[in-house]
């Protein structure tokens, strides 16, 4: 969580919307497909009408449309915040970087990604050690691999900042990663395909200079809103926009509507509730997508599509459920590892205070 100095509050806006956006990009496939495992489902013969009602071919056009730009959005956002309090050493930057993403992308993929993925039979647990050898090497790190493409994408935006000083230059030598990324060394872990998105890190991280006259010009704000839903929707049925071009029209569209949220329900997202829920999107993003292979795994079994009240328990289930899920197992993460802190700092204080003692005795 950023500090009370540096905090944004409609960057807890945008941390939730982005958190919801990638489960519900998430919450249709049936079928995936890498080297070294996958799932391969399909709508029963006899599914229920339910499925096919209008509410649920909402559902899936709108994940359809989710999916478009949901890691995008991700990447400005990150860029937002490193805007709030820029890191100007670069050692220090890497060792932060490291704990707060590679970490979490090493103990997250091992004892979570990888075992909850063999448990909804992802993975075959025969080939366990090629699984482990595959995901150490970047080739297997399923949804994770966002994690180490954000760390590219921090490492290399501050050498760019350094080098080339201003925005203008910084922006344009993004958007040539974007372009060449496809002819850039792969190097570890993805590092060509995490340029793709460096310009919407440095859109995001330059965006924040615009940040006060959106804040204070709530017409203009409002005024937009329309506009960018429009472009939104024309884009998904002509598909007139590039690659690029769709991405950055969702990326605007779900900030313009955030700024909407923060000024509509302004002293909501000012209270220390709000603030907690935005800190826990982290652990939706750790958690959602093996949970996801599980919660599909029984739901598969059971046959749920086949009945109506199935229909919507799954439903619920893919979308509500594996939030709610991810919560609660970052909650006993958290409080698992503070009772551990706790009980060492204990242990430590007492050591501390015997140790004088012992001087004495000797």
């Amino acid at each position: 969580m950023p500090n009370q100095k540096n905090h944004v509050a409609v960057y807890d806006v945008i941390r939730i919307l982005a958190a919801l956006l990638v489960v519900l990009g998430h919450s249709t496939y049936l079928t995936i497909t890498t080297d070294h495992g996958g799932i391969d489902y399909s709508v029963p013969s006899n599914v229920s009408a339910v499925y096919g009602s209008g509410f649920f071919k909402t559902w899936l056009y709108l994940s359809a449309w989710v999916y478009r730009f949901h890691i995008p959005l991700f990447f400005m956002l990150a860029g937002s915040v490193l805007a709030l309090s820029p890191i100007e050493n670069f050692k220090t930057l890497l060792a932060k970087k490291t704990r707060r993403l590679l970490l979490p992308f090493f103990l997250t993929g091992l004892f979570f990604m990888i075992p909850l993925k063999l448990w909804g039979g992802f993975f075959d647990v025969r080939h366990i050690s090629e699984i482990a050898a595959a995901f150490l090497t970047g080739h297997e790190s399923g949804h994770l691999w966002f994690l180490t493409a954000l760390f590219w994408c921090f490492a290399v935006f501050f050498l760019l900042q350094k080098l080339l000083k201003k925005s203008v230059p910084v922006c344009l030598a993004a958007f040539l990663f974007y372009i060449f990324n496809s002819r850039l060394p792969q190097g570890y872990f993805d590092f060509a395909f995490s340029m793709r998105f460096l310009i919407f890190f440095a859109a995001g991280y330059y965006f924040d200079r615009a940040r006060p006259f959106f804040e204070k010009h709530s017409k203009t704000v409002f005024f937009l809103l329309p506009c960018l839903l429009i472009l939104n929707i024309a884009d998904t049925r002509k598909h007139f926009l590039p690659a690029v071009g769709f991405m950055a029209a969702g990326c605007a569209l779900l900030y313009d509507a955030a700024f909407c949220l923060a000024l509509i329900f302004k002293k909501t997202i000012q209270t220390p509730f709000f603030r907690k829920t935005a800190g826990r999107t982290m652990e939706i993003y750790l958690f959602h997508d093996p949970l996801m292979i599980v919660i599909l795994y029984y739901c598969m079994q059971a046959d749920l599509l086949t009945t109506p009240a199935g229909c919507w328990i799954y439903f619920f289930c893919r979308t509500a459920g594996v939030v709610l899920l991810s919560v609660l197992i970052g909650i006993v993460i958290e409080r698992s590892f503070n009772r551990v802190k706790s009980v060492i700092n204990h242990r430590r204080a007492g050591f501390q205070r015997d140790e004088p003692r012992n001087c004495r005795g000797n």
